[in-house]
């Protein structure tokens, strides 16, 4: 199977996660990538943490699926090389801070008079331009200036989600776009120049949840009637159970009843019934709760609120996740035997399509893997 993008020709000139992401799902989905990397060492992100046989586990995991060519784009020779790359493709990946694809020469008008058709997906941390346009973004800075940290931990001490939400949001969002414009230029033609914030893509991840009080506006210029509960931080669903955790998550009245029923307590429904703010009236039941789901096992918690109806979830740890049932029988990962002998995991694409997707795609090149060939590509013998 080749999946929907079968034909589509990407070239990537990306490191760390976002742009190098994006332009894996493009491979996962069918798509032949060609990663652009600086030579000699290419993408930087090769050597960040954890490594395996002297390679970034982190770049494995946002990289399979293409071929590397180390080609230097502050020479003559490699932009020549490149600008032939750019015309035979439809879609370019980069995620460079403003100016340094002008610097290089082969800024947004230089791509689009090579090639009209060419989709450009320009990621950028804060934007093109503007206060923060040309600052450092990585990820922890993006929680930091969405507003999600000081979400997450409260008024007392911001804390940072612990995953690379920003990274990970704007891929997806990237993937999105060029989507959008393959089609668009399917319909008429042309290419389309794609600008993508991370700062944006946070605001837009963000906002259905966490800017519930900010939504409506009164005549100060917000809606105060969330500030009180957001000045308490009500505490999450997860309760002790005698062996481990769980997450209990009754959204309705009828499901706060049933879990109290469950719990053995039926007669704390008329003390609850008393407590019109909603966040007391979540903390007070989740603290209820818990002090009954301490007494018995993680197991019987998730049966007895299961019949009850009412939504659970056991906390698994890493290898309680990769071992779940549901997870196995979803088929999520797959393992391929690398070149060196080892063996590796690997998530596959999430979106089941009823005509299939590639389903050992390469793995994460080697710098320079594949430069000979695809230089080669550019100058076919007549």
């Amino acid at each position: 199977m080749d999946g929907p993008l079968s034909g589509i020709r990407v070239v990537e000139a990306a490191s760390y996660v976002t742009g190098p992401l994006a332009a894996m799902a493009l491979a996962d989905l069918g798509a032949e990538v060609v990663k652009v990397e600086p030579p000699p060492r290419g993408d930087p992100f090769r050597n960040f943490g954890v490594k395996h046989a002297g390679t970034s586990v982190w770049f494995i995991n946002v990289n399979r699926g293409k071929r590397s060519a180390l080609i230097d784009l502050k020479s003559d020779d490699g932009r020549d090389a490149f600008l032939g790359l750019v015309r035979r493709a439809d879609v370019f990946v980069q995620n460079w801070r403003p100016g340094v694809a002008d610097g290089l020469g082969v800024g947004d008008a230089v791509l689009a008079a090579a090639n009209p058709g060419l989709v450009r997906l320009s990621i950028t941390g804060y934007g093109r331009d503007g206060p923060r346009a040309r600052r450092p973004a990585f990820d922890s800075l993006l929680q930091a200036h969405s507003g999600l940290a000081a979400h997450q931990g409260g008024p007392e001490r911001p804390e940072l989600v612990r995953s690379i939400l920003a990274d990970k949001t704007t891929a997806m969002v990237g993937v999105q776009s060029v989507l959008a414009a393959l089609v668009a230029r399917a319909r008429h033609g042309r290419g389309e120049r794609i600008d993508l914030a991370m700062l944006d893509v946070m605001a837009y991840f963000n906002f259905p949840d966490v800017f519930q009080d900010r939504t409506f506006l009164s005549g100060d210029g917000r809606d105060g009637a969330g500030s009180a509960a957001e000045a308490r931080r009500g505490r999450s669903g997860v309760v002790a159970t005698a062996d481990g955790f769980i997450v209990v998550a009754p959204v309705s009245g009828a499901q706060i009843a049933r879990a109290l029923d469950a719990v053995g307590h039926p007669e704390w429904k008329d003390d609850l019934k008393k407590i019109t703010d909603p966040v007391l009236l979540a903390d007070t039941m989740i603290d209820r709760v818990e002090q009954v789901t301490v007494t018995r096992s993680t197991a019987h918690w998730i049966e007895a609120f299961g019949a009850a109806d009412v939504p659970v979830a056991e906390v698994l740890d890493l290898d309680g996740h990769l071992g779940d049932a549901q997870v196995v029988h979803n088929r999520v990962y797959r393992e391929r035997a690398r070149p060196d002998g080892a063996r590796q995991r690997e998530v596959r694409y999430p979106a089941l399509f009823a005509s299939g997707l590639a389903g050992d795609l390469r793995p994460a090149p080697a710098a320079g893997e594949h430069t000979d060939e695809i230089l080669a590509e550019l100058h076919p013998p007549n």
